[in-house]
């Protein structure tokens, strides 16, 4: 009996563990969600703005090789941590005024690293999100 009951824990809480994670980046201020090894978020500013507060971000954690190819409705930011695991910034415009951010580091994307990141494009914009 005592199986059953493990098995029955085990195949309900491992689907709630990503809600786990996205409670836990609305508690510590931020709003965003953590999928498939992704932070996703929206900001308050309008994607030029986003973009040059991303590679500011990037300048500031010391990365490498930022590279930048953006219009005025998508983006993506490129660059490398010192050990040579890569970050990608996705940006999007939803309208004029809030831009969607998708951060994924490394292959299976990094969580902790993550949010240092969206934390210092929030410093930049000036904490608005």
């Amino acid at each position: 009996m005592k199986t059953f009951y493990r098995f029955v824990a085990i195949f309900v809480l491992i689907p709630l563990a990503g809600c786990a994670v996205a409670a836990v980046g609305a508690a510590a201020g931020a709003t965003y969600a953590w999928v498939n090894g992704e932070l996703k978020s929206t900001l308050n500013a309008p994607l030029p703005e986003v973009v040059t507060a991303s590679k500011a971000a990037l300048t500031d954690l010391e990365l490498v090789g930022i590279e930048t190819r953006t219009d005025k409705l998508k983006g993506k930011i490129t660059a490398r941590m010192a050990d040579g695991t890569r970050v990608v910034i996705q940006l999007k415009a939803i309208d004029f005024k809030v831009t969607e951010i998708r951060i994924r580091v490394g292959k299976i994307g990094d969580k902790a690293v993550s949010e240092q990141i969206y934390r210092h494009i929030e410093r930049q914009l000036g904490g608005r999100t």
